[in-house]
């Protein structure tokens, strides 16, 4: 998810991202009492103890029983025609339309959403993966703007090939992407042991324009997902970059998922 301005940008994985609106959340008992279908502000009503639906329905809300839903107000949709090949097991390609497997914001120049996939080459495609880094001024003003207002990538790129992780591609099974001051970080998953944080620049190879993956790797957590950047907090502290374990590891009975960080200082110079 990317919070930007009084928007929640969230991945749809087939079709694009769903958009969400801060200033619309709605509280479906205001009166704290279950049993009375409270009015809301558009004149309808909600119901709170119905927990099997979710949204407007004749004229009534739901939110699966929760107080507080916050409505989707707009879906952007990528305008490439899907490619036809088979995706049943995270296989990707290098043409037609991408996933939205995980986005992240980059605000170290203009404003960026950076958009990518995960895929899994072992079991075939064409590609381990595509990036691309939108505009959020184009993003905000495709989710204001009337019906069909497109906004366009002025970044993209395949991922990195050539590289072996153990018998396997090392530049698959992305999980997070984020880019700060013009290099790309990526989050390798390693099914249930420690995975990578990857790094790539972008460079000409053969005249065309593409990233080009650091050799050397960094060991992270188990089931390592997406990528966070924590900066210009204002309280004196260096930059912090964030993520998640998506489970515990199996070699350690008594530990749990976990979030953590880094400072980017010691990422980048451990990079070299």
């Amino acid at each position: 998810m990317v919070w930007y301005g009084n928007h929640l940008y969230v991945a749809d994985t087939a079709n694009g991202m769903r958009v969400f609106d801060l200033r619309k959340i709605m509280d479906l008992n205001p009166d704290n009492d279950a049993a009375v279908n409270d009015p809301t502000p558009d004149g309808l009503e909600s119901d709170v103890q119905d927990k099997k639906r979710v949204g407007r329905q004749s004229n009534v809300w739901y939110g699966y029983g929760y107080r507080y839903v916050m409505p989707q107000v707009a879906t952007l949709k990528f305008t490439t025609a899907k490619n036809g090949g088979t995706t049943s097991e995270n296989q990707c390609y290098a043409t037609g339309r991408p996933k939205a497997s995980y986005i992240s914001l980059d605000r170290t120049g203009t404003d960026h959403m950076v958009l990518g996939e995960y895929c899994n080459t072992n079991n075939g495609g064409s590609s381990p993966g595509r990036v691309g880094a939108y505009p959020m001024s184009a993003l905000t003003a495709a989710v204001e703007g009337s019906t069909g207002t497109a906004a366009s990538a002025d970044e993209a790129y395949g991922l990195p090939t050539g590289a072996a992780f153990g018998n396997e591609d090392l530049w698959h099974k992305i999980q997070g992407a984020m880019r700060y001051e013009g290099k790309w970080y990526f989050h390798r998953s390693n099914a249930y042991d420690n995975g990578r944080l990857l790094q790539a620049t972008p460079g000409t190879v053969g005249g065309t324009t593409q990233l080009v993956g650091n050799a050397k790797t960094l060991q992270t957590s188990f089931g390592p997902e997406d990528l966070y950047l924590a900066h210009g907090r204002g309280d004196g502290f260096a930059p912090q970059l964030w993520s998640l374990s998506e489970h515990a590891p199996s070699k350690c009975g008594a530990c749990k998922r976990e979030v953590y960080s880094y400072n980017m200082s010691e990422v980048i110079s451990d990079f070299g």
